[in-house]
């Protein structure tokens, strides 16, 4: 789970590259303030918007958190992979707060519980058990300062991820669904 909630644009174009170079006849088209490309081709579609103002994970944005700035690079993302036989749809966005890391999953414990139950992890997030069921599982690193929420299965999920960022926090809210 860590490339998707540091930064959930290199994964979206890698896979537009791959769809890109796979397909003849691919239609790009980048427009406005952000980064936003839509692939169509006869192998899928791609859309990648990062221009996204209300960025919606399913998950309330923690009260008093701002959008991150980190540099020129988009701290949200709103990524959709189609094809006959697949789809991923990746939403991911970054905030930070003054409030403490443990004030912050907290808040997070209890609002994720309405979508399942949660797992919390210092470590690296897997999933286990058959197809359609896999359950979020912790492969613990204690010395790891973030720390991850994760409800849901592996084809539907929302991760929380949360560390220590200056007196305050930093946190990355993500939700994911695939199919195929």
């Amino acid at each position: 789970m860590r490339p998707l909630t540091r930064r959930p644009l290199a994964l979206a174009w890698i896979l537009s590259a791959a769809v890109s170079l796979a397909a003849c006849g691919v239609d790009v088209h980048e427009s406005g303030p952000g980064k936003n490309v839509d692939i169509k081709s006869p192998l899928g579609d791609v859309s990648v918007r990062t221009d996204v103002k209300n960025v919606d994970t399913g998950l309330p944005v923690y009260p008093g958190a701002q959008p991150l700035r980190d540099g020129d690079e988009p701290e949200n993302a709103n990524v959709n992979i189609a094809s006959r036989w697949f789809g991923v749809k990746v939403i991911a966005a970054n905030y930070e707060s003054r409030d403490t890391q443990a004030e912050i999953l907290d808040f997070y414990r209890r609002e994720m519980k309405s979508h399942g139950p949660v797992t919390e992890c210092r470590g690296e997030v897997d999933f286990r058990d058959g197809p359609g069921s896999r359950r979020p599982v912790c492969k613990e690193r204690p010395s790891s300062s973030e720390v991850q929420l994760v409800t849901g299965t592996e084809e539907r999920q929302r991760v929380v991820a949360v560390k220590p960022r200056g007196t305050g926090s930093e946190f990355s809210l993500v939700y994911v669904s695939t199919r195929g």
